[in-house]
C-alpha cells in the first residue's frame, strides 16, 4: 500500500480541510433533519408535516449521505472499497429518492394534483420529476456494463451524476423556501427561519462539492 507515501505529499493538507467540511457539513444535515423531524413528529404527522418529514428526511439526509459516499474526506467511507460505496451509494438513493417522492406525491394527492404559484411548490414539483428520472437513469448506469454496446458507460454515469446533482440541488432550495411558505415553521419565530435556512445551504454546498468533483473528472475524460 501507498499509504506512508501519500500522508508526506502536499494534498495532506487539502484532505483535512474536506474532512474538516465534511464534519461541518454532517452537523449541519443532523440539525436540519432532527429539527425538522421533531417539529413534524410531536405534532400528528399528517398532511403538511408528513409532506416536510418525509422530503426532508429523503432529500435532505439520505440522498446527501448517498452522494457523498465517493467523497475523498468522507471518513465514515473512506476505508471502504469502490463496490461497497456503490452499494450504500445505490441503497440510500434509492431510499431517500423514494422517499422525497412520496412526500411531493402526497402534497399533489393534497391539493387535488394542481401546483401552488409558490416558489417552494413549483420547485418542489420540479425536484420530484427529476427525481423520478434521475432514479431511472441510476438503474441504467448500474446496468452500464451490459448496456455499454449501446450507450458508453462513461457518458451514461455522466449524465445520471447530472441529474441527481440538479434533483438535489432544486429539492434543498424548495426545502429552503419551504420553511416561510408553508406556514409549518412560523411558531420558532424569524430568528430561528433564517438560522435553518442557512444551515439549508451551507448543507447544500458542502454536499456538492464532491458531485462537481466527479463531474470534472468526468467531462475531462470525455474531452480526452
Amino acid at each position: 500500500m501507498t499509504m506512508s507515501a501519500e500522508k508526506s505529499t502536499p494534498t495532506t493538507v487539502f484532505q483535512h480541510i474536506e474532512a474538516a467540511l465534511y464534519v461541518i457539513n454532517q452537523l449541519c444535515i443532523g440539525f436540519v433533519t432532527i429539527f425538522v423531524s421533531w417539529t413534524c413528529l410531536r405534532q400528528d404527522l399528517a398532511g403538511i408535516r408528513l409532506h416536510a418529514w418525509l422530503v426532508t428526511f429523503g432529500f435532505v439526509f439520505l440522498m446527501a449521505e448517498g452522494m457523498m459516499c465517493f467523497y475523498d474526506g468522507s471518513w465514515l467511507t473512506l476505508r471502504f472499497s469502490r463496490k461497497s460505496k456503490t452499494v450504500f451509494h445505490v441503497v440510500l438513493q434509492i431510499l431517500g429518492g423514494g422517499m422525497g417522492v412520496a412526500g411531493c406525491l402526497i402534497q399533489l394527492i393534497r391539493d387535488d394534483w394542481t401546483i401552488s404559484v409558490t416558489v417552494h411548490a413549483r420547485l418542489g414539483f420540479a425536484a420530484f420529476v427529476l427525481c423520478l428520472i434521475s432514479l431511472l437513469s441510476g438503474v441504467i448506469a448500474a446496468l452500464a456494463r451490459s448496456l455499454s454496446s449501446r450507450i458508453p458507460p462513461l457518458i451514461n454515469k455522466t449524465f445520471h451524476v447530472i441529474l441527481s446533482f440538479g434533483a438535489f440541488v432544486t429539492a434543498m432550495m424548495a426545502q429552503y423556501y419551504g420553511y416561510t411558505q408553508t406556514g409549518i415553521f412560523r411558531g420558532q419565530g424569524q430568528d430561528f427561519v433564517i438560522l435553518i435556512q442557512v444551515v439549508t445551504m451551507v448543507a447544500m454546498v458542502l454536499t456538492s462539492i464532491g458531485a462537481i468533483k466527479s463531474l470534472y473528472q468526468k467531462f475531462s475524460s470525455l474531452a480526452s
